[in-house]
């Protein structure tokens, strides 16, 4: 019966994030995944050793859902988005005890978001730190991870083949070039001031062209603005 309420929770959960534009979501075994060994993951706290994983994204397909209806009089309005939309998603998904953790939450430590989606068989890792997808390339963005204390799915992760490995590397020089302009340390401020060589080491990936960001939702992500969203770019 725990195998059936797993599937059951994952599609329930997947199918409520994916009405908000959260439309990856990547069940896991947390006993498959080896938690223990991720650096500056929390602990888990009251979940079985081979509990429920998902790892939850979007593609462009956010965008839009967020631009429809952006929280107000917060300061980054797009995490808050995400946070509730998990969370209620999860909440009509399951009463079961489940642990949230989002990418956006950098305190007491960032969560090793894009290690974990690679032990889990959902992207690989690119040499400039991008997490690629097999499909969707650079052009997708993990928000957060959800842990369900029921049974996890009982097949392990499969080992995604990197496309880095027969790549030249073209994001490589990119990367250095937008380092270069950026200057250290680098911050936000750096980052939304030199956007367009930040944007261009995306654009570098010749994997998931075709599931490349608009302009304006780049624009917003490098740049973020509450007076864009006002003017719906």
């Amino acid at each position: 019966m725990s195998r059936e309420e797993c599937f059951a929770i994952t599609e329930r959960i997947a199918e409520a994030c994916a009405a908000a534009g959260l439309d990856i979501v990547h069940p896991f075994n947390v006993a498959a995944c080896d938690w223990a060994a991720l650096k500056s993951a929390p602990r888990l706290e009251r979940a079985r050793p081979n509990a429920l994983g998902l790892v939850i994204g979007n593609t462009r397909e956010l965008w839009a859902r967020f631009l429809a209806k952006p929280p107000a009089d917060v300061a980054d309005p797009l995490d808050r988005y995400v946070t509730e939309k998990v969370a209620l998603a999860v909440d009509q998904a399951t009463t079961r005890f489940s642990q949230l953790f989002f990418a956006h939450t950098l305190d007491p430590a960032p969560f090793p978001i894009q290690r974990l989606a690679e032990l889990v068989g959902l992207a690989t890792l690119s040499p400039s730190h991008l997490a690629i997808h097999p499909i969707h390339g650079p052009w997708f963005a993990l928000r957060a991870v959800v842990i369900v204390d029921v049974d996890g799915p009982a097949a392990r992760p499969s080992v995604l083949a990197s496309p880095c490995a027969t790549c030249s590397a073209p994001c490589v020089p990119a990367l250095a070039h937008a380092i270069r302009v950026s200057g250290t340390p680098l911050g936000a401020r750096a980052v939304a001031a030199h956007a367009r060589e930040w944007i261009a080491v995306r654009d570098a990936c010749p994997v998931g062209r075709a599931s490349r960001y608009s302009d304006a939702q780049l624009d917003y992500h490098y740049a973020p603005s509450a007076s864009k969203l006002a003017q719906g770019s």
